[in-house]
Parts: structure tokens; C-alpha cells; sequence
């Protein structure tokens, strides 16, 4: 007659996985990542007044403005409402020294009138969002801080 042996299993507790060493790389790749992100203190620290629902009662509507346009493929264009010249075509710079020059120039119309300059920035929501902040640090080189967006598409749309 044969024998039937029994093998008989250690008896394992639940598994575990230590995870300690997975916990100090991650604060080593955390601390990594924000020391070697390059922060842009410019663009922290703009001091731009956007417009609110109501406008202040002792402020002046302004009539005269610019009209910055950003297109889709990144194209830049500023002037009055019937003549837009092209500020700058190539996406990849992100200095707009001809917008900055138009800019300067409008600002310093406006003040000879007495009044404070207005910037209506139209962009297109297909446009990529560093184009859009060039045209930001551009009014932030020259001190424009009175900037209205527009052209944005709601979510209903």
C-alpha cells in the first residue's frame, strides 16, 4: 500500500513590499525638479489691472486703443481696428521687439493726449499660449498695464 506524505507549506503572512526607499526617491526626484526649474520673475510680477464687470467711477473710459491680434499659426499683428501691420510671423522668438516699438509709440501718443493707454489683446483659442504670454511681457516692458482680452471661446460654443 503506498504512503501518502503530507509536504507541509511555511505558512507565509501577507506579502509586503517596503516602500521606504520608493518614498525617498520621490523626494529626491521633487527636490530635483524644482531646483532645476527655471522660474521667470517677470512674468510672476506683471502688475497688470484687467478689466472688472463695473469700471471704476473716477476713471475715464478710454476711446483710443490698440488692438493686439494673435492668430492661430502664431502670427502677431497690433494697430487700429481698419489697419493691423504684422508685428511678428515666427513663433519660435519670443521677443516681439516691432511690438514693443509700436507699443512705445502708442504709449507715448496717449500720454501727449492726456490719457492712459488701452491694449485690447484679441487671441485665437487655437494659439499656443507662449505666444500669447510674448505679447504680455511686451506690455510689461514697456509699462502698459490697462489690457483687455477678447476672442475667447466659451465652453458653450
Amino acid at each position: 500500500m503506498a504512503r501518502k506524505s503530507r509536504l507541509e507549506l511555511e505558512e507565509i503572512d501577507d506579502p509586503a513590499l517596503d516602500i521606504a526607499s520608493l518614498i525617498d526617491i520621490a523626494f529626491l526626484l521633487l527636490i530635483y525638479f524644482l531646483i532645476t526649474s527655471t522660474l521667470q520673475p517677470k512674468e510672476g510680477d506683471l502688475n497688470m489691472t484687467f478689466p472688472t464687470v463695473q469700471a471704476p467711477p473716477d476713471r475715464e473710459i478710454l476711446v483710443d486703443h490698440l488692438n493686439v491680434e494673435l492668430q492661430e499659426d502664431g502670427v502677431v499683428l497690433a494697430g487700429a481696428a481698419g489697419s493691423m501691420e504684422v508685428m511678428d510671423s515666427d513663433p519660435s522668438v519670443l521677443r516681439l521687439p516691432l511690438l514693443v516699438q509700436k507699443l512705445k509709440e502708442y504709449k507715448a501718443a496717449v500720454a501727449l493726449a492726456g490719457a492712459e493707454p488701452l491694449v485690447i489683446i484679441k487671441a485665437d483659442d487655437a494659439a499656443k499660449q507662449q505666444r500669447f504670454i510674448d505679447i504680455i511681457d511686451s506690455l510689461a516692458e514697456v509699462g502698459i498695464a490697462n489690457v483687455t482680452m477678447t476672442g475667447f471661446k466659451t465652453e458653450e460654443q
